[in-house]
């Protein structure tokens, strides 16, 4: 009877013993298939060096090292010069918290240094102190972060270069506009003077041409400061109510000597009735006058120009239309860009600068400014403001 007792608890051993092989072999397959190199060491004292006493598959690959290779090792063999410094610190702070996780760099096989984020826990096994290292290369991050970084500081120097030269170009307008206002304020008053004063041709004729040239050029200084001022978003609006009609009636005055003397015809056409419209009055009066300046210049002796307004979806919407040059598609593509003139033959001179600024008053207007032309077929610009600005 005990021989039988024996025989059972013989077979029940081996069943137990086979049992705990196939367990075994299972964690160790699942150890072995881990992305993250796994490391256990066998702990004895803070400022003692720790054992390797298993490795995963990763960490293997991960050392360079074949698993007989890297069982035995301690952290000194596979540590960066830097981090075995550090070893015992980081040991000691281990063990006090239990758990730890940091960046450190290793050393492969080759003396190559790695840089890794490593989860250190403290754990017990039969009685031993190990600690269990799962340990991931971080080497493509650090890669990325180090490219961020410089990549941050070119575009920090790089703003800092351009506000410099923006700065530099605005100290510079500031004081051309300035130097050149000075003299053109008392040529301006002068003229005016004059003009009114003569009365004998052909005396009075020049000094009306002089005049309104002199008003001219004023008028380009005071666009040239506000492209200055839009480029570093100083350009202000100043919107208050205001009647269409009275405005397109102050334009049509200014422009009519200016279409009479090129024998163009203007035509100007006003939805009614037109409701209210709160905008800038002075820089709504600029952009149409810009646009029907233009129309003037590009449009042959004896041609027809239009203005036309209405309401279009809560918009008020304005359109100068005329039967001059018309443009390429490459010209439009350029139109409303800084500096951006026409070099062809025959084409009137100036510095680009007026589209682009109606371009910066309308967005200020948060509108929007089009254009549509073919060459020989004339121009049409349109822009569209909203009836009312948007609450800030």
């Amino acid at each position: 009877m005990e021989i039988d007792e024996l025989k059972d608890e013989l077979v029940k051993l081996k069943q137990c013993n086979y049992t705990l092989k196939k367990e075994r072999l299972k964690y160790r397959e699942l150890f072995n298939w881990a992305n993250d190199a796994i490391l256990l060491f066998k702990f004895s004292n803070t400022n003692d060096p720790i054992i390797i006493t298993e490795a995963n598959t990763a960490a293997c690959k991960h050392f360079g090292y074949k698993y007989e290779e890297l069982i035995g090792k301690t952290n000194l063999d596979i540590d960066s010069q830097e981090t075995a410094l550090r070893g015992p610190e980081i040991v000691s702070n281990l063990v006090a918290k239990g758990h730890e996780v940091l960046e450190i760099a290793h050393r492969n096989k080759n003396g190559e240094s790695i840089p890794v984020e490593i989860n250190h826990k403290l754990i017990y096994l039969g009685g031993d102190t190990m600690i269990i290292s799962v340990i991931r290369d971080i080497t493509i991050r650090k890669k990325n972060e180090q490219e961020l970084k410089e990549s941050l500081e070119r575009e920090k120097q790089l703003r800092e270069t351009l506000e410099n030269e923006i700065s530099q170009r605005i100290t510079f307008t500031r004081a051309l506009v300035h130097e050149l206002k000075t003299p053109l304020t008392s040529m301006l008053a002068t003229s005016e003077l004059l003009s009114k004063n003569l009365a004998e041709e052909p005396n009075l004729s020049y000094m009306k041409c002089l005049y309104a040239g002199i008003q001219d050029l004023n008028l380009r200084i005071d666009e040239l400061l506000d492209i200055a001022r839009g480029e570093v978003g100083l350009l202000r609006l100043e919107c208050e109510p205001l009647n269409i009609y009275e405005l397109l009636k102050d334009i049509d005055e200014i422009m009519n000597p200016v279409f009479e003397s090129n024998s163009q015809k203007l035509t100007i056409s006003i939805q009614n009735p037109l409701p209210v419209v709160v905008a800038d009055y002075k820089r709504l009066k600029q952009v149409i006058l810009n646009l029907l300046d233009n129309s003037a210049k590009y449009t042959p002796w004896g041609g027809n120009i239009s203005l036309t307004a209405g309401i279009n979806h809560n918009n008020l919407e304005v359109e100068v239309k005329d039967n001059g040059k018309g443009m390429s598609p490459e010209e439009i593509g350029a139109l409303f860009h800084l500096y951006s003139r026409s070099h062809k033959k025959g084409t009137p001179s100036g510095l680009g600068i007026g589209l682009a600024l109606s371009k910066m008053i309308i967005d200020l207007h948060e509108g929007e400014i089009t254009v549509k032309s073919k060459v020989g077929e004339g121009s049409a610009f349109t822009f569209s403001i909203p009836l009312r600005p948007k609450a800030k």
